[in-house]
């Protein structure tokens, strides 16, 4: 096992900071979802950062997502907003836009991004459980001193529901550097809450 994750290793950068980690679902209004994260980072040196989350549903296609992280990044911060006009229905995946703004800090440079994320989710049951596929493709306009400039991505990930467990979400996603940007693998783990139970199981 040990081996498998140096063979990969060097496919895992900054995760975290420029991760989706969400499909076009979005929550209720009033309802939350509380979450963590675990990303590795090499970008020629190896290192690991963890991290937190907390989404909030504002309307049926509106929601918005807090993120923090520390690690090798020795510092993450951003807030993100999700508009999604067209819901997943019939045979019509869910169609929308995320737009994410980032701090982080780490070698004694900050760094600011705004993220531009066109995204598509289909939802499929399967055997055990519901599985919600998603497709994006972010834009990140990138402010570091002396060197500003706009990188792309390609993101592919997916939330998992496990029928047994269906007060936690799970979700995984890949990120592939298309220019100027970052390739990595994240994970992701959360629960849903709402203002007048606290936590709680989802109705089956």
């Amino acid at each position: 096992m040990k081996a498998i994750l140096l063979l990969f290793l060097p496919l895992f950068s900054f995760a975290n900071y420029l991760s989706i980690g969400e499909s076009g679902e979005t929550l209720a209004p009033s309802s939350y979802r509380l979450g963590g994260s675990l990303q590795t980072l090499s970008a020629g040196k190896g290192g690991l950062n963890v991290g937190g989350f907390l989404d909030a549903g504002w309307r049926d296609d509106l929601s918005s997502r807090f993120l923090f992280g520390l690690g090798s990044v020795e510092f993450q911060m951003g807030a993100s907003l999700k508009y999604v006009p067209f819901p997943d229905y019939a045979q019509q995946p869910a169609i929308g836009v995320r737009t994410t703004y980032w701090l982080t800090h780490t070698n004694d440079t900050n760094v600011s991004t705004i993220q531009i994320a066109p995204l598509v989710s289909k939802k499929i049951q399967i055997d055990k459980g519901n599985l919600t596929s998603y497709l994006a493709l972010p834009i990140n306009l990138v402010f570091v001193r002396d060197n500003n400039h706009t990188g792309t991505q390609f993101t592919m990930g997916a939330e998992y529901e496990h029928p047994n467990a269906r007060d936690v979400f799970f979700a995984g996603e890949l990120q592939l550097d298309l220019n100027k940007s970052e390739s990595g693998i994240s994970f992701f783990v959360s629960i849903p809450f709402d203002n007048a139970s606290g936590f709680k199981k989802r109705a089956k």
